[in-house]
């Protein structure tokens, strides 16, 4: 049987073949026209191109402009300066002209080596007479071979379903092959036969759920195609009467023997019946469950396991539409979201609050937790035909902030929107008891609020609040509300009884139903769950917080990388009863330490740099292992998915060094079939060593709330490398936390720096503790941080006037503009690093000098995993987040040198209310205004310096200064005093207290003017 026979015979087993290689599908236009490139080395000859096009560039100075009439297929080279909303995969790339639109005068121009079309101005590119590079194209148009569309038609004499051969491809079947494509984690291409014309016909072969599927095949199984062959081929090449005809409506069809599916009769004709052809269902059954099936494997490709706790069993939803809420909610939706497919979370636990039942939803923080508990509960409620009216509330949802709060109650108005009989109250720190309790009055069906500010509010009005009909109640971020706020819950579960458990006593009086929704699976939380939830449903997305769930305790060992091999020998010792995995961070680490265990042990070693066919026999051999024979696989982390496996009974982390969080928490997943057992026997066990620094804080965290009991001389070790590891940040800010309260909450997980360093942190100007500054602020960042221009300063030992240059200032941005006006000079940086300085184009010709405070993973596209960063606009003082780097510029050095005349301003000895770590928009808003209101020609801003590190000015006060003609000026308003005075914000006494104790342990000198002690 020949390659042609193999793939179109459906009882042949899909193998994919040693002559294939792995590809990229950037676009599909129908199966005879699918561009592709391949994916081994892609990323080292795209970057080698695009040098070439940079130094090519430079060399002969072509960024004037083209006036040569354009063709199509003109080689073009497109530049970085194209149109803002272009997003180019490369400083430079090289294009061929296609269509041109003369209404739009926009040129259609693909991206040769990138796959992708855009849509191009002519000032977006620069013609060229011949191609300058040598290189061949990296995409590449393929066919798939030996097929031709047909489609499906019903015969009117007899209502028969007939497949008929047709010119043309349907848009089902391209939108078929394209949903194929969007499902697959690996595409390999098989080339067969080349045309004259250098164009190559083969087979795609996609791995989706690690199934194989051959394109060709199923698209003959579906109907879309059939095989160019036996018979069809004969009629095609010598039309002749040998075969059965039919005539009917002018239209002639040939009955011939149908050869793509070896389990019918050879006799049976081509125009088979397709209810007879698939026995048990009508075709159009069987592309509807062929098609589900696709858009399942869509999801289940970019989704994993989820663990799930209940006496109940509830289905899962596929799509938004299947939750079956009021058609304006599903538009609500539709406007917010535009997706129609809901997240893992939410097409689990939207059935199991339909069903009433009481819900804990632990995921991560972009899971989906919060958008879908608000769009089950405003559905439920839209759904009712009556709601009570006034103070008797149908919904409490209490948040762990009140920016949190802010966000769900914007939430619940954009889903209700429609519906001008449910209303829904904002109550948190700041607004008047007066005003919330009026709104109360005017009706309240879902109460949003803080628990502290709601058990606050019922002491002065204990008995405006009605909560005998309350249905649903709702604690969001569980896990820190209880863990900051258990007085406030407890007081109002005990005294003002929120939860009272009853029946259901008429129609319009519903049971409570209680919604838990958190990061982290805690032990408060496990215990409010057992005293106030019946038959809860606890959905789990994270697998780390499943183990927690699940009460697994880890054993850690933290020691020095020498002698870990042999510690790994001695704890399996004679293990061979229990399914054993053991991950690496790398490639180098993982083939040591197989290397080692060899002389011992059975052992599968997965990595990156071996086949899929390997990772797939590595699997097939781990699943078909007898207890008291299994082997032990050793894996890195970017094989894990691939090899899908969920039935590990001891997990064992080598190495921890992982710059994503969410790496160290996917090896959990290897545990997943244990953990959905009643009773769960797995183990644990972690390596720590010297050169696992990356996660170590986070890591070491989550030991804890895992149970490890930690020595104290582990502690004393913890806290020194700790330490040790925060100096390390030298290139990082000091966390924005630490500045405005003098810790950072999130110390654990924070990427910046809650250490100060003396060689690093060292004043940029002259000003000292107890002057008196005059600024000019440029930006308010939130209610106690600013950027701001200093004009001048008051020394306080002197009481000298020492102004700053305002032509300085100008000149500086004068001579950053001047730079970059030479085209030339826009160019990119090669090298991004944390706190260096590049330049921005933040709009149409206007350029910044920008320090980079972060660098995260952005989302990957077609090409390649995009990095992100957050930067600092130094000469504004504004924070931009998440810059694509390729966006940053290079600087010289003279220009990147020159001194900023921004300042960081932290108000001292203030926090927002209730113990909250983020100011609220309220706070935001007041303070904003206050600058506006007050500020004026005749006004400026002054402060008193408790303390000046860098570029961070810390001021005691910040106020109003009046210029008064023939006087001293007037110093009046104090921000701290109106935020202070109107509830947004609380005194903190330990604020300059803190940073002084990191002064101290930073080793700088002592100011007279601090208590540094």
């Amino acid at each position: 049987m020949d390659s042609n026979d193999e793939f179109c015979n459906n009882d042949y087993k899909v193998v994919i073949p040693e002559t294939s290689f792995s590809v990229k599908v950037t676009n599909v236009k129908n199966p005879y026209c699918i561009r592709i490139y391949k994916t081994k080395n892609y990323i080292k000859k795209s970057n080698l191109i695009t040098t070439k096009l940079v130094k090519y560039m430079k060399k002969e100075k072509l960024y004037s402009k083209n006036n040569d009439e354009l063709n199509l297929g003109d080689l073009v080279i497109v530049h970085g300066k194209a149109s803002q909303n272009v997003d180019l995969p490369a400083w430079f790339c090289r294009g061929i002209i296609g269509h041109f639109n003369p209404m739009t005068m926009r040129y259609n121009v693909l991206l040769i080596d990138h796959g992708i079309s855009i849509t191009l101005l002519k000032d977006d590119f620069i013609s060229l007479q011949h191609d300058i590079i040598s290189d061949k194209y990296l995409t590449s148009v393929i066919g798939i071979y030996n097929i031709i569309p047909t489609i499906i038609k019903k015969k009117e004499s007899t209502n028969e379903f007939i497949q008929f051969t047709t010119n043309k491809w349907t848009t089902k079947a391209i939108k078929f092959i394209k949903e194929l494509i969007v499902a697959s984690s690996i595409i390999y291409f098989d080339s067969l036969v080349c045309d004259e014309y250098g164009k190559y016909y083969g087979e795609l072969y996609l791995v989706i759920n690690n199934e194989i599927i051959c394109l060709s095949k199923t698209l003959t199984e579906n109907g879309y195609a059939t095989c160019l062959k036996g018979d069809l081929l004969k009629l095609i090449k010598e039309p002749n009467n040998k075969f059965k005809r039919e005539s009917e409506n002018n239209i002639t069809t040939y009955y011939i023997q149908k050869v793509n599916d070896s389990n019918l009769q050879k006799n049976k004709d081509y125009t088979v019946n397709l209810s007879k052809y698939h026995s048990r269902e009508s075709n159009a059954e069987y592309k509807e469950r062929f098609h589900e099936k696709c858009s399942n494997a869509i999801i289940e490709n970019r989704t994993r396991k989820v663990l799930v706790y209940s006496n109940v069993l509830c289905k899962t939803l596929n799509f938004v539409t299947d939750a079956q809420f009021p058609a304006e909610i599903h538009k609500a939706w539709d406007s917010l979201v535009q997706s129609s497919k809901p997240k893992k979370m939410q097409s689990y636990i939207w059935p199991a609050i339909k069903q009433k039942l009481d819900v804990v939803a632990i995921g991560t923080k972009d899971s989906g937790k919060t958008f879908g508990y608000t769009f089950a509960i405003t559905g439920l409620l839209a759904a009712r035909d009556s709601l009570p009216e006034g103070n008797k509330p149908s919904v409490l949802i209490l948040c762990a902030s009140s920016s949190e709060a802010f966000s769900v109650h914007s939430l619940c108005l954009e889903f209700l929107q429609s519906y001008n009989n449910i209303n829904t109250i904002l109550a948190f720190t700041g607004k008047s008891y007066r005003s919330l309790a009026a709104e109360i009055y005017n009706g309240c069906q879902i109460l949003v609020s803080t628990p502290r500010f709601l058990a606050e509010f019922m002491r002065t009005y204990k008995d405006l609040l009605n909560f005998d009909s309350l249905c649903h109640l709702i604690l969001d971020s569980a896990d820190v509300i209880l863990d900051k706020y258990y007085a406030s819950i407890v007081e109002l579960f005990g005294k003002h009884k929120i939860i009272k458990n009853r029946e259901i006593q008429n129609d319009e009086l519903f049971p409570l139903q209680i919604i838990f929704s958190a990061r982290y699976f805690t032990t408060p939380i496990r215990t409010l769950v057992q005293k106030v939830m019946y038959n809860p449903y606890i959905c789990i997305t994270s697998f780390l917080e499943a183990v927690i769930f699940k009460s697994v305790q880890p054993k850690m060992y933290l020691l020095n990388s020498k002698f870990k091999l042999q510690k790994v020998l001695d704890i399996l010792d004679n293990e061979n009863k229990l399914k054993t995995m053991i991950i690496c961070t790398t490639i180098d680490e993982a083939e040591e330490l197989n290397s080692f265990l060899l002389k011992h042990k059975q052992t599968l070693l997965a990595h990156e740099k071996k086949h899929l066919f390997e990772i797939q026999a590595i699997k097939e051999i781990w699943e078909i292992s007898v207890p008291g024979h299994y082997p032990i696989i050793i894996s890195t982390d970017e094989v894990l998915s691939d090899l899908n496996i969920t039935d590990v009974d001891w997990l064992i982390h080598y190495s921890i060094s992982l710059h994503v969080q969410t790496k160290f928490n996917f090896r959990f997943s290897t545990l997943m079939n244990n953990l959905q057992k009643k009773t769960t026997k797995c183990k644990v066990t972690i390596f720590v060593n010297e050169n696992d620094n990356i996660q170590f804080l986070s890591i070491i965290n989550t030991m804890k709330r895992m149970g490890v009991v930690l020595s104290d001389d582990m502690l004393l070790n913890i806290e020194r490398i700790s330490m040790s590891l925060d100096k390390c940040k030298r290139e990082y800010p000091i966390c924005d936390k630490v500045k405005s309260l003098g810790f950072c909450p999130n110390k654990t997980s924070c990427v910046f720096r809650h250490c100060i360093l003396s060689d690093i942190d060292t004043p940029m100007t002259e000003i000292e503790t107890g002057d008196k500054v005059k600024f000019i602020i440029t930006y308010v960042h939130n209610a106690s941080h600013f950027s701001a221009r200093v004009v001048e300063y008051v020394k306080a030992s002197t009481l000298e006037r020492i102004e700053f240059s305002k032509n300085e200032y100008v000149m500086l941005t004068s001579k950053i503009q001047n730079f970059y006006g030479n085209i030339d000079n826009r160019r990119r940086s090669a090298i991004i690093t944390v706190g260096d300085i590049y330049g921005l184009e933040d709009s149409i010709e206007s350029f910044k000098r920008v320090q980079v405070l972060q660098i995260k993973d952005g989302k990957s596209n077609h090409f390649e995993s995009m990095e992100i960063a957050d930067v600092r606009c130094i000469d504004t003082g504004n924070i931009l987040n998440d810059i694509k780097v390729q966006k940053l510029l290079w600087l010289p050095e003279e220009l990147s040198k020159l001194p900023a005349h921004i300042v960081e301003i932290f108000l001292v000895g203030i926090a927002p209310c209730d113990d909250e770590y983020e100011w609220n928009n309220c706070a935001n808003e007041i303070a904003y205004d206050w600058f506006v209101k007050n500020l004026n020609q005749y006004s400026y801003t002054i402060g008193e310096v408790s303390l000046h590190l860098s570029n961070v000015i810390w001021t005691n006060t910040l106020e109003i200064g009046t210029k008064m003609i023939g006087r001293s000026d007037i110093i009046g308003l104090s921000l701290k005093t109106e935020l202070i005075n109107k509830h947004y914000a609380v005194v903190n006494k330990d604020h300059m207290q803190n940073i002084y104790t990191l002064c101290k342990k930073g080793g700088l000198i002592k100011n007279n003017k601090c208590d540094l002690e």
